[in-house]
């Protein structure tokens, strides 16, 4: 991950639904090459990894945070990529920890953003205010229009997955 403030996986996770999102409007497939352009072209002020990790997250001392994505093609009905995520964060030290958080489906994983977007907001905010300064604010502003957006594409994911739902419901009745 980047370095601070931007490892979190609060400042990582836009990335991804911003390429879910990507793959869905333009129709295609998910592809390593794909995700490797997508992470590699620097956009906006938050640096995105574009280096694979290599190790074991779990048993890696040095690992704090590692996403694994798992991305597979589109569904046919609803258009979105079919998307598995799993953040693993650990932390040695005086009150070691590790824990594995999993999200399945672009809208869960635009939801889980959204949320973990909003709790840095509420985080830099508190920052801005003991520290008073407007670094903390700028980027708590960053993270709430951040966590905005990915709510509504947490909001696209559920339209179409209820549409898909209700066009399925109407065959059932009509047959």
């Amino acid at each position: 991950m980047p370095a601070a403030p931007f490892g979190s996986a609060a400042w990582q996770l836009p990335a991804l639904v911003a390429h879910l999102h990507r793959l869905h409007q333009d129709e295609e497939d998910p592809s390593p090459e794909l995700w490797r352009a997508h992470t590699e072209r620097p956009t906006g002020p938050v640096p995105r990894p574009h280096r694979r990790y290599q190790g074991n997250g779990l048993h890696d001392p040095d690992a704090v945070r590692v996403l694994d994505i798992q991305l597979g093609p589109r569904d046919e009905e609803t258009g979105w990529p079919v998307a598995d995520l799993a953040v693993i964060e650990q932390e040695e030290g005086a009150c070691p920890f590790g824990r594995v958080t999993r999200r399945h489906g672009a809208e869960a994983i635009a939801a889980y953003a959204a949320e973990e977007l909003t709790a840095e907001h509420a985080r830099l905010m508190d920052c801005a205010r003991r520290h008073q300064d407007a670094y903390f604010a700028r980027l708590a502003d960053l993270a709430q229009r951040a966590a905005d957006w990915a709510d509504k594409a947490r909001a696209a994911a559920h339209a179409d997955a209820v549409h898909v739902q209700a066009q399925k419901a109407r065959a059932r009745i009509t047959s």
